[in-house]
């Protein structure tokens, strides 16, 4: 069975865009976007879905939206988010590891999650380095 992907950039074999990290969760850009800055968090420890967690960890999880939404936001120029997170392939769950999707929004633009971007790594790596001084200057 291949590895989870998500565990695969928490445990640092598998490049992504790191936002934030921490001992128990970690946020990137999603490489596949469905709009430019497109986060992710995850927690570092592997659950397939939320209902393998514990309500503290869930908790834990998602009390980063709003430490992340308006760095995100203002980097990448959007007035709005969305939050996401999805448990099973019914649910459109795609990777198999617990995550929670924020999505900048702009009043002119639509949401099509089948449309995905493909971003180069010169342009997310700028946008999560940008992310991280705006996190950095909050705090």
């Amino acid at each position: 069975m291949a590895e989870c992907v998500f565990c695969s950039i928490v445990q640092g074999t598998q490049p992504a865009h790191v936002l934030y990290e921490d001992g128990s969760r970690m946020a990137f850009l999603d490489r596949y976007p469905v709009v430019p800055g497109h986060t992710l968090i995850v927690p570092k420890r592997h659950h397939a879905t939320i209902l393998e967690m514990t309500s503290e960890s869930a908790g834990s999880l998602f009390s980063l939206v709003p430490v992340l939404a308006p760095a995100i936001l203002a980097v990448v120029g959007a007035s709005a988010f969305n939050v996401g997170q999805n448990n099973g392939d019914a649910a459109k769950q795609v990777v198999p590891h617990v995550h929670v999707h924020i999505i900048p929004r702009r009043p002119d633009e639509s949401l099509n999650w089948a449309s995905r971007l493909l971003m180069d790594d010169a342009h997310l790596g700028g946008m999560a380095r940008r992310v991280r001084e705006q996190l950095r200057s909050a705090s």
